[in-house]
């Protein structure tokens, strides 16, 4: 290795190394966020039970550096929910009964009154697959923000483990990148002659 190109060398795998521990940290507040978020509908959330009224597929055109652009696929149901329950998430399904849950009140026609009960939730492609227009779910709705309702399940099944490999696999390229850094700084003024 060029005596005079190992400096550079080593900078770049410490700059690397930053990098990764960013990327983690960037995991890490995701992570955060999710929860925080999923806790808040958790602890004051109402469930009830909503009709899906639509489904839509919107293209989005992101535009990148140098010209470059990608389309991404955003999968949107469009439901009608029971905004006034007060079955808090806590109480379903050990104390009350999915038939049990307040259902959204029939359309009026008047866009003014509807609006207030209609809702777009974003899903994953798998999701947007599996349900059809008609179909009752259970969701999750906190009166109190300005928060879209979201899926039941949703809120249950959330697991903040899913962030863990992300963290995981960059703290490792942190240590790995800085060591290699590390010792190519080490080698530089190691060597004599």
């Amino acid at each position: 290795m060029n005596a005079a190109a190992r400096p550079w060398i080593g900078l770049v795998f410490k700059c690397s190394a930053v990098l990764a521990a960013i990327i983690a940290f960037v995991f890490f507040m995701r992570m955060q966020e999710e929860q925080s978020l999923v806790d808040r509908y958790r602890a004051e959330g109402m469930v009830s039970q909503a009709e899906i009224t639509g489904k839509e597929i919107d293209q989005v055109r992101i535009e990148g550096r140098r010209g470059r652009s990608r389309t991404e696929n955003w999968e949107m149901l469009w439901v009608r929910y029971g905004k006034d329950s007060t079955v808090p998430y806590a109480d379903y399904p050990a104390r009350v009964a999915l038939a049990d849950l307040p259902a959204p009140p029939p359309a009026t026609g008047d866009p003014s009154v509807d609006y207030a009960y209609e809702a777009v939730i974003f899903v994953a492609p798998d999701v947007y697959a599996a349900t059809q227009v008609g179909q009752r779910l259970v969701v999750v709705d906190t009166p109190y923000s300005s928060d879209d309702p979201e899926f039941y399940e949703a809120i249950r099944d959330f697991d903040p483990a899913d962030f863990y490999p992300g963290i995981a696999i960059s703290l490792a390229l942190m240590v790995v990148l800085g060591l290699i850094g590390w010792w190519i700084g080490r080698r530089r003024t190691g060597q004599v002659g």
